[in-house]
């Protein structure tokens, strides 16, 4: 049922519970502070002084629930967007030559970083159709070439690893691009060199 929910409806669901738990644990806080200072009258008041600890311990276990009913609420929707950079992504594979889509298969099975000579020896592959193939899809902006002594560092956009690779790796926009052994530079579309 509540998945066949409109989204603007399941959000209004999840701030409505969000709230909801806000306001407990306001009421919770105040009755303990109106409990120490003398200034309780009511038995509700004192009944959530005397019994504190236990009712910590329920607001807690209810944080955990309102948790997961917001996140149950709201799933769906970073599922479909997940779905649709995925798809995104393999529409773009579709537009490139075979040996381009070699080289951006090489990348993803190296986590994203290769160098252009492991490129020219892909099957089929020579060093000059290597080299053309990678000018080519550095023009597309899918990968980035980083010169380091005589070899080409190859990285592949961040946007496009992320999208086939599931979202599994992150890397900040202003992060200089790594040595040996660091971690992936950010997307070749920010303005690497």
């Amino acid at each position: 049922m509540v998945r066949n929910m409109h989204f603007n409806q399941r959000l209004l669901i999840a701030i409505s519970i969000l709230s909801g738990f806000v306001l407990l644990v306001m009421a919770m806080l105040l009755s303990y502070i109106l409990a120490t200072n003398g200034m309780a009258e009511s038995p509700i008041i004192m009944a959530l002084y005397t019994y504190h600890l236990e009712t910590m311990i329920l607001v807690s276990v209810l944080g955990i629930v309102v948790g997961a009913a917001v996140y149950f609420l709201m799933s769906e929707r970073v599922q479909i967007k997940t779905r649709e950079a995925t798809g995104n992504a393999k529409l773009l594979l579709s537009f490139l030559s075979t040996e381009e889509r070699a080289v951006v298969e090489l990348l993803l099975a190296s986590d994203g970083h290769t160098t252009q000579a492991q490129v020219s020896h892909l099957e089929d592959m020579t060093r000059l159709k290597a080299h053309r193939t990678v000018l080519r899809l550095s023009e597309k902006k899918i990968i980035r070439i980083e010169k380091l002594g005589k070899t080409n560092q190859l990285w592949l956009a961040v946007s496009i690893y992320d999208a086939l690779k599931g979202g599994a790796a992150k890397a900040a926009p202003h992060e200089k691009a790594p040595g040996p052994g660091e971690p992936r530079p950010s997307d070749p579309s920010e303005g690497a060199p």
